[in-house]
């Protein structure tokens, strides 16, 4: 886990220092950058880029439109809250910084599997 919150602060030191104000102009007005980290497994990351949609985010369309659902607050997605889970613990820290339309993101939640991850987190975190 201490690997996945050093990722997450990563993420947050890489961002900051990508918003100058010359690139600035060009960005587009959400840029997230999504971490999805396994204990024991891989860390995936993705930029997410909203309004125009893109970034390296495999389904940015959805993820965008969940995220545009709850403001662009992580914290209030619930995209299954009906989903069926096993019981099976293996950790999960997702984690999204960045900005949303102007004001910025920092989010981090550790969920006990995988299941529960993309339940919450929908498309957003499904790296």
């Amino acid at each position: 886990m201490m690997r996945a919150a050093g990722t997450i602060a990563l993420c947050g030191v890489l961002l900051a220092g990508a918003s100058s104000p010359a690139v600035a102009a060009r960005d587009p007005k959400v840029q997230l950058k999504i971490v999805n980290s396994v204990k024991g497994g891989a860390t995936k990351t993705a930029w997410l880029h909203c309004a125009p949609t893109g970034g390296s985010h495999p389904d940015a369309r959805t993820a965008c439109r969940q995220l545009r659902r709850v403001g662009g607050d992580p914290a209030k997605l619930n995209v299954s809250p009906d989903a069926a889970c096993t019981k099976e613990f293996r950790p999960h820290v997702v984690g999204v910084v960045g900005r949303w339309y102007g004001k910025t993101v920092k989010w981090g939640k550790v969920f006990a599997n995988g299941c529960q991850a993309k339940a919450a987190t929908g498309a957003v975190a499904a790296l």
